[in-house]
Parts: structure tokens; C-alpha cells; sequence
């Protein structure tokens, strides 16, 4: 694999964790908008109390923490995919060059303490820690 397939690649996984994340925030204002319109409707039958505003707001935040969770494990998803894809790479090709390796070190501390990930790719990547540099 030369530097401008993984350049690529990197390239185009980026685009597609960025186009997740657009989709997701775009399908989250949505539904949020179309619930504030009904909510809207609602409020002009019947005055809010003080309850009812504090339950609406932790009803936002609690939606909130659960899109941001959703959001985390499809993010953790994507890059144990590519962490992987490239370990089995680099472990085929029998050598990896310095900046590939750290870039693959980078991506793998984000997903393993970044994202609390469980640890499945420690070994893959003790295994590309092992392999010899390859020479430019």
C-alpha cells in the first residue's frame, strides 16, 4: 500500500465520520424542530407551569446525552473499522513507514481512551509496533 492509498483512504474515512455526523446532527434537529412545533401548538391550549418547563428541559438534556452516546459509538464503530483495516494492512505488507504508524497510534489512543473503547485492537497494534520500519 503506498502513501497516497493510505493519504486517500484517511482522506475519505474522515469524509465519511464527518458525513455520519451531518446526517445524524440533521436527522436530530428535525425530529427536534417537529417536536417543538407540536409542542408549540400545546402551549397555546394550556400555560406552562415552572414544573412543566424544568420536566421539558432534563426531557432536552436527557435527549441530548442519548444523541451524543449514539453519536460516540457510531464514531467508535468507524474507527475500530479503520484502525483494523490498516493494522491487517501494514501486518500484510510485513513493514510500515514512520508517520503511517503514528497516525495509526493517534487513531487507536482516540478510539481506546478517547472513546473508552474495550481494547479488541490491542493486539493488532502490538503486532505493527513489532514490524520493521520501512525504508523511504
Amino acid at each position: 500500500m503506498n502513501v497516497w492509498e493510505i493519504v486517500l483512504t484517511s482522506v475519505l474515512s474522515g469524509g465519511v465520520i464527518v458525513g455520519l455526523i451531518q446526517a445524524t446532527e440533521h436527522i436530530v434537529l428535525w425530529h427536534k424542530n417537529r417536536k417543538a412545533a407540536k409542542e408549540d401548538r400545546e402551549e397555546q391550549k394550556k400555560v406552562d407551569t415552572e414544573a412543566d418547563r424544568a420536566k421539558k428541559e432534563e426531557d432536552f438534556r436527557r435527549e441530548t446525552r442519548e444523541n451524543n452516546a449514539i453519536q460516540n459509538e457510531a464514531l467508535k464503530f468507524i474507527l475500530y473499522d479503520r484502525i483494523r483495516y490498516l493494522a491487517l494492512c501494514y501486518i500484510k505488507d510485513g513493514e510500515v513507514d514512520f508517520d503511517s504508524r503514528r497516525i495509526l497510534k493517534d487513531m487507536h489512543n482516540v478510539y481506546h481512551n478517547g472513546l473508552h473503547a474495550n481494547g479488541d485492537l490491542d493486539d493488532l497494534m502490538d503486532a505493527v509496533n513489532e514490524l520493521p520500519l520501512k525504508q523511504k
